[in-house]
């Protein structure tokens, strides 16, 4: 009997402040998932608190990986990250800076490794265009060193690796082969050369061509980051 009574004085409590816990995040949780006259969810921000942000970006805009032939590069290597693409990339970095600093002060104003870890694959347009988001975001203010993590080329994941997965090489072989099978494709593609002045015999198809002309579109293209 003595057991049953220090029993029930043990365990009344705590099951009394886990119901009052339970009940008061129900609570919590109903006032920030209200809802408007139309039956949408409407969240109190006011409710809720950020924990992590991840942004995930491509490289700005860069030179074409494989120039048409007769076509100059204008000193620029294949890949390279282009003066527009630096500046893609600045103003990225200073949208983030206005959501994430000014707006919502979840990062501070000027960088520390120990709030931001930062991810980039081993290449060059690539560790330049992180670099170039990282100074829009600070404003070129740290304090402490700016580590940029990488991994070897075998083992890189962020990109489709054909070096380190035998099953996507599988099933991309002969995959490009079989596209220019497909009828038409090859008597446009000659129409299309033929047009540019390019000799039938170079070898030029339509993925070469799109990314000359996207990235030749990109040499003129205004940033216009600040008012999306």
């Amino acid at each position: 009997m003595i057991t049953r009574v220090f029993s029930m004085r043990v365990w009344t409590p705590v099951g009394v402040l886990t119901s009052l816990a339970y009940c008061l995040h129900q609570r919590r949780v109903t006032l920030a998932e209200l809802r408007g006259a139309d039956g949408q969810r409407l969240v109190d921000r006011s409710l809720l608190e950020l924990k992590m942000v991840q942004v995930v970006f491509r490289h700005g805009a860069r030179s074409p990986l494989k120039p048409l032939p007769q076509e100059e590069q204008g000193g620029m290597f294949a890949g390279q990250l282009t003066k527009v693409g630096m500046q893609q990339m600045f103003a990225l970095g200073e949208r983030l800076r206005k959501n994430y600093v000014e707006k919502i002060p979840f990062l501070s104003p000027t960088f520390n490794p120990q709030e931001v870890f930062v991810r980039s694959t081993n290449i060059y347009r690539n560790l330049e265009s992180t670099r170039c988001l990282l100074a829009g975001l600070f404003q070129c203010q740290k304090e402490g060193p700016i580590i940029i993590h990488t991994d070897e080329a075998s083992s890189e994941v962020l990109y489709p690796n054909y070096q380190n997965c035998w099953s996507l090489r599988q099933k991309t072989r002969g995959r490009k082969r079989t596209a220019y099978l497909q009828p038409g494709i090859s008597e446009d593609l000659k129409k299309v050369k033929e047009g540019m002045g390019i000799d039938n015999a170079d070898h030029v198809d339509f993925l070469m061509l799109l990314d000359n002309m996207v990235a030749e579109q990109k040499k003129t293209v205004p940033c216009r980051l600040h008012g999306s």
